[in-house]
């Protein structure tokens, strides 16, 4: 994804950015660019990597490498509706973060599966989604306190509404 679409997603909101950064599921760094963060560490897959970042590489959907320092801010951006188990990495999410850091999760809401588009089809590769009740519900479970700092409907460019697609919630530790 590029800058100029997180700008769009993340227009009106201003994260509050305390070092040290973790963005887990950051790719390239775009997003973290996007948001003038100069250092960080980036949890991915990635092959493309920003050498601005320093880069752990790990699948997601299984046990993180340890790693003993704890974060102030941590990002888990458009990750969650990929994963059949989100909630064994928020629970690994909450033992990296510091006890008085933050951790903002955005969760898109779209088809899950593959979807068409006129170019043929593509896989979105969601395989998760939830109700913006059970996802406060399910962080609070696991040890969060949490509120959301965005609910959009419908992003620009769309001509129309559509059901919540789009949360951010800002996490911490209770």
């Amino acid at each position: 994804m590029d800058t100029k679409t997180y700008n769009q997603r993340y227009e009106k909101y201003k994260f509050k950015i305390n070092y040290p950064v973790l963005d887990i599921g950051g790719h390239n760094g775009t997003f973290l660019e996007c948001l003038n963060v100069s250092e960080a560490t980036i949890i991915d897959l990635a092959d493309k990597k920003n050498p601005k970042y320093d880069y752990i590489k790990a699948n997601l959907s299984k046990k993180l490498p340890m790693i003993k320092k704890k974060f102030k801010t941590i990002f888990v951006t458009e990750v969650l509706e990929h994963l059949t188990n989100p909630l064994y990495l928020m629970a690994q999410v909450y033992d990296l973060l510091d006890d008085n850091g933050n951790c903002y999760i955005s969760v898109l809401y779209t088809k899950l599966g593959t979807m068409e588009h006129s170019g043929g089809e593509w896989d979105l590769g969601h395989v998760s989604r939830w109700k913006l009740k059970e996802l406060v519900n399910q962080m609070e479970k696991l040890g969060f306190s949490g509120r959301v700092i965005q609910k959009r409907r419908r992003f620009k460019g769309l001509g129309f509404w559509l059901p919540h697609c789009w949360i951010v919630l800002e996490l911490r530790k209770k």
